[in-house]
């Protein structure tokens, strides 16, 4: 049987390097930050960076902003949370530039490796310029 306990620790921050891979466009990989601060019981603020890595003359950047609500699996490491956000899309090519708002919403889930160091995976989807999805894998230092 499975069960979920809620609990974190209020005003704990994280912060986070993490490999990115748009699913939408091969092959178009990049690399993220983020921080993350609890401003509530198991509710967690997230400001994230990420630049995709120049394809065929054209890269990508994206700045986001997200809420994540975490739960905790009990007898378990594993921490799990569903995210909703927003975020601003930019293309760069050779031609100019192009930027679009839009809506985040994702999940991830966390396991620590140790007191000071935890794996991330995450996936989230965007929703302009017809929607893109993308997942990171990344290390979460929390302090």
């Amino acid at each position: 049987m499975l069960s979920v306990a809620s609990y974190a620790q209020v005003g704990k921050t994280t912060i986070s390097g993490h490999f990115n891979y748009l699913l939408d466009s091969p092959n178009n990989c990049g690399i993220g930050a983020n921080i993350g601060y609890e401003f509530a019981e198991n509710v967690r603020g997230v400001a994230q960076f990420d630049y995709y890595f120049n394809k065929d003359h054209v890269s990508m950047w994206n700045p986001n902003i997200n809420v994540e609500y975490l739960f905790h699996i009990s007898n378990s490491k594993f921490t799990v949370y569903p995210l909703a956000g927003l975020n601003v899309m930019g293309w760069s090519y050779d031609e100019g530039s192009d930027s679009k708002l839009g809506l985040n919403i994702g999940c991830g889930m966390e396991y620590p490796l140790n007191p000071n160091l935890t794996f991330k995976c995450e996936y989230c989807y965007k929703t302009q310029y017809d929607g893109h999805s993308t997942l990171n894998v990344g290390l979460v230092f929390p302090f």
